[in-house]
C-alpha cells in the first residue's frame, strides 16, 4: 500500500476470453494510477453510507464496495478488514465535525450549532452512523478511545476560541455547548418528523444564549458604568 498522498497502484485484473474450444486468451487489464489518500477519502465516504443502509453490524466489504463503485479487491487494498472500514467510516464522519468548527467560525452562534445538527440528508446520515458509533464504544476500547480523543479536540478548539471572544470559565462553556447540540441532535435522528427548523433554533436558543450572555466577560469600563 502506498503511503500518505502518494500514488498507488490498485490489483490487476485478469481477464479470460475463449476465442473457440482450444483457443483462448488471457487478458491483463492494467491498474490505474490513483492517488492513496483521496481512494481511502473515497472509501470512507462510502462506509458512511454503506452503514447508513445496513447498519453498522451487518454491513459487508461489498456493501461498501458498490457504494464506491469499486471492486471489493480495491476495497481490501486499501482498508485490510471490516474493523478498519469502520474506523475509517467513524473518522470521517468526527473530521466533518472539526471541517464544521473551522468553516462556521465567526457565524451567529444560534446558527453555528444549527449547522451540527441533523438537519440535511449529509448530517443526518452521519448523526445516525454516530449514533451507532456510540452504541460500539461501550464495549469496544478502540471506539471509545477514538470518541474521547475526538471530544477532546472537539472541545479544545472550542474553548480556544470561546476564551479569545471574552467568554469566562471557557472549558466549562464549552463542555456545556458541545453537550447541550449532542442531546438535542440525538433527539432530532430519533424523530426527525417531529423537529423541523423552528423548533431546533428556538431549543438551542433557549439553552445557549444564556449560556453565552452568562460568562461574558464585562470590560473594566463596563464595571465602572453599572458600579
Amino acid at each position: 500500500m502506498g503511503g500518505a498522498g502518494s500514488e498507488t497502484s490498485e490489483p490487476a485484473l485478469l481477464v479470460l476470453r475463449v476465442a473457440g474450444p482450444d483457443v483462448f486468451y488471457i487478458i491483463t487489464v492494467m491498474p490505474k494510477q490513483v492517488d492513496h489518500d483521496q481512494r481511502r477519502s473515497q472509501l470512507a465516504d462510502a462506509a458512511v453510507t454503506a452503514i447508513d443502509v445496513h447498519g453498522l453490524d451487518n454491513v459487508r466489504l461489498v456493501d461498501v464496495a458498490r457504494e464506491a463503485k469499486l471492486t471489493t479487491g480495491a476495497v481490501v487494498h486499501y482498508l485490510n478488514s471490516k474493523d478498519d472500514v469502520l474506523l475509517a467510516a467513524f473518522d470521517r464522519v468526527a473530521r466533518r465535525n472539526a471541517e464544521r468548527l473551522e468553516e462556521t467560525r465567526g457565524m451567529d452562534p444560534v446558527d453555528r450549532a444549527l449547522a451540527y445538527l441533523p438537519n440535511s440528508e449529509e448530517t443526518a446520515r452521519e448523526w445516525r452512523v454516530f449514533l451507532q458509533f456510540w452504541g460500539r464504544g461501550v464495549s469496544d476500547p478502540a471506539f471509545r478511545e477514538r470518541h474521547r480523543a475526538g471530544y477532546e479536540a472537539l472541545c479544545d478548539a472550542l474553548r480556544q476560541e470561546l476564551a479569545a471572544g471574552g467568554i469566562r470559565d471557557a472549558a466549562i462553556v464549552a463542555d456545556a455547548m458541545v453537550a447541550g447540540v449532542d442531546g438535542i441532535a440525538v433527539r432530532v435522528a430519533m424523530e426527525p418528523d417531529a423537529w423541523d427548523m423552528t423548533r431546533m433554533r428556538k431549543t438551542v436558543a433557549s439553552f445557549l444564549l444564556p449560556l453565552l450572555a452568562a460568562h461574558q466577560e464585562i470590560s473594566d469600563q463596563e464595571t465602572m458604568v453599572h458600579a
